[in-house]
C-alpha cells in the first residue's frame, strides 16, 4: 500500500487567465515523480505523454496544451507525470499519480494518454478493478488491445492517416461498452493536429468526461 503523499510545490506560473500550471514532486517512500498540475476540481484527469522525448509538459504546451487548458477551464484537475515513454514502463508513475489524486480529494479519476501514453493508460486500467476509472481516453494511441471494463467510459480518437494509431479501430471493436470512437481525416500525430481537424474536439472530450 502506498503511504501518504508529500506533494512539494516547487514553482507555479500563471497561464493566461485560465489556470495556473504548478510544478510538483509527488513522493511516497523512496519513490518520486515530477509532475505538473493545472486546474481545480474533484474529477482528476491523469494526462500521460507519449514517447519521443516528451515529458510532463506535453499537455501544457503547444502540441497538447490546448486540450489540457480546456479541461482545466471546464473544471477538471489535470495531473501530468513524467514517465519513460517506453512500452512496458510507467506503471509506478501512474500509481503515484492515482494515489496523489486520491490523497488530494479526487472523487473521480480518469486516465488520458497520447500515443505511448494511451497504451500505458489502457494497460494500467485493465489491471485495476472495473470502475476504478471514470474514463480512459486514448489519443492517437499505439495500443491494439481491447478494454473489457463495463463501468468505465472509453474514447479512442485519432487521425485516419496517422501511421502510429493504425490499431485503434481494432482496439475499439474489441472493447466493451460504453465506448466511443472519433476517427478524423488527417495524418498528424500530436493532439494539436486532432484539434486542427476537429476544432470542437476538446468539447467532445469534456462532454464525455461529464456524462
Amino acid at each position: 500500500m502506498f503511504k501518504k503523499f508529500l506533494a512539494v510545490l516547487v514553482a507555479a506560473a500563471a497561464v493566461g487567465t485560465v489556470a495556473a500550471q504548478v510544478e510538483t514532486d509527488l513522493k511516497v517512500g523512496d519513490s518520486m515523480v515530477s509532475a505538473m498540475t493545472m486546474g481545480e476540481g474533484d474529477h482528476v484527469v491523469i494526462a500521460l505523454h507519449g514517447a519521443g522525448g516528451n515529458d510532463r509538459r506535453f499537455f501544457f504546451i503547444d502540441r497538447g496544451g490546448e486540450l489540457g487548458q480546456a479541461l482545466a477551464k471546464a473544471g477538471f484537475r489535470v495531473v501530468a507525470p513524467t514517465w519513460a515513454g517506453q512500452a512496458g514502463m510507467g506503471f509506478s508513475e501512474v500509481a503515484l499519480a492515482v494515489s496523489y489524486a486520491k490523497e488530494t480529494g479526487a472523487k473521480k479519476i480518469s486516465l488520458m494518454g497520447h500515443s505511448r501514453g494511451g497504451e500505458l493508460a489502457a494497460n494500467y486500467a485493465k489491471q485495476q478493478p472495473d470502475g476504478t476509472f471514470d474514463t480512459v481516453i486514448q489519443l492517437a494511441s499505439v495500443d491494439d488491445q481491447g478494454l473489457p471494463m463495463t463501468q468505465t467510459k472509453k474514447l479512442f480518437a485519432y487521425n485516419k492517416y496517422d501511421k502510429w494509431p493504425k490499431w485503434q479501430k481494432a482496439a475499439f471493436e474489441k472493447s466493451a461498452e460504453p465506448k466511443q470512437i472519433i476517427e478524423l481525416g488527417g495524418s498528424g500525430h500530436p493532439v494539436s493536429d486532432l484539434i486542427k481537424e476537429k476544432p470542437d474536439f476538446a468539447q467532445d472530450v469534456i462532454g464525455l468526461l461529464k456524462k
